[in-house]
């Protein structure tokens, strides 16, 4: 006869296999988010940088001597050649009067950039602007996208210097 109290054989060793399971690590699912969370990280700088088309649109930055994309550079160049004498001593004028000439000058707090001492919204919506931050490009572009601007809108955007 069966004893009624005795375990039954098949939920006994099916206990014994759970129990030799071993234990889920949820260091290792740590390990990997850090690891993809950086790896996203280093990709989200490439984009920044322009290096692969990401947040700057058009052209890279530059530096105060000149645009370092050469393409970027060089349509600029033609556009500035294009300007006549009385768009080229506007920008002169404008510039010397707004930030020095410097364009990597801030003002405002941050609020105001470049040589044109353009707002942020302001550079991104200009005629010939090639987006990002305006201290990232030489003064020629600079100048090109405020000449662009006076045209369309007047020299409202310069009230003192304009």
């Amino acid at each position: 006869m069966e004893d009624v109290f005795a375990p039954d054989r098949a939920a006994t060793e099916y206990r014994r296999r759970r129990e030799q399971r071993p234990e889920r690590r949820p260091d290792r699912f740590a390990l990997w988010a850090v690891a993809l969370a950086v790896i996203a990280m280093f990709a989200g700088v490439a984009t920044a940088d322009g290096s692969s088309g990401g947040i700057t649109t058009g052209g890279s930055g530059g530096t105060s001597s000149g645009d370092t994309d050469r393409s970027s550079s060089s349509r600029y160049v033609r556009i500035w050649r294009n300007y006549p004498r009385r768009a080229k001593r506007w920008a002169r004028r404008t510039s010397e009067c707004e930030s020095g000439g410097d364009p990597k000058a801030i003002g405002g707090g941050g609020k105001y950039r470049g040589a044109f001492q353009f707002l942020r919204s302001t550079w991104r919506t200009s005629p010939r602007s090639p987006g990002g931050d305006p201290i990232r490009y030489s003064w020629r572009t600079q100048a090109v996208v405020a000449v662009a601007l006076k045209r369309r809108d007047g020299a409202g955007h310069w009230p003192v210097c304009g």
